[in-house]
């Protein structure tokens, strides 16, 4: 019988915070790249890829890629941009928070974020549902 209460008030995430959690992780993988596309531009600024045109399949597209290598690079740019600024909305514990828990590239759980800062688990836990929240209306989520 105790098995089975604790089935049904198993707690599962809204699914805008396992999306602003999705962006979160993807963050400094996507600022790395960024950064390392910059830097191989400046040392190879006239190197790219292809100039030839495509035509693919039954559609009348031309498609090239060094265009679409244009696109997803600046697709990786809008992406970083449109987290930085939804990171501005948060006051210092939320974003110490974040910042801890998601934008490292070495991730850590949350019992070490609030264990390092001395918090109690309940107050870690509703600071942080606060910032997943604002970062989730500030990034068009919810």
């Amino acid at each position: 019988m105790g098995t089975a209460l604790k089935e049904k008030t198993k707690y599962k995430k809204p699914t805008y915070r396992k999306e602003v959690e999705r962006v979160l992780k993807e963050y400094p993988i996507l600022k790395v790249a960024v950064e390392t596309e910059q830097e191989a531009e400046k040392v190879y600024p006239s190197c790219t890829l292809s100039y030839e045109e495509r035509v693919n399949g039954g559609y009348s597209e031309y498609q090239s890629s060094t265009e679409k290598f244009g696109i997803r690079r600046a697709n990786k740019c809008l992406k970083v941009k449109r987290i930085e600024k939804a990171l501005t909305v948060l006051d210092l514990d939320e974003r110490f928070i974040i910042d801890e828990r998601y934008l490292k590239l070495n991730w850590v759980t949350d019992i070490q974020v609030y264990t390092q800062l001395g918090w109690s688990e309940r107050n870690y836990y509703r600071i942080k549902e606060r910032a997943l929240w604002k970062l989730a209306v500030a990034l068009n989520i919810l």
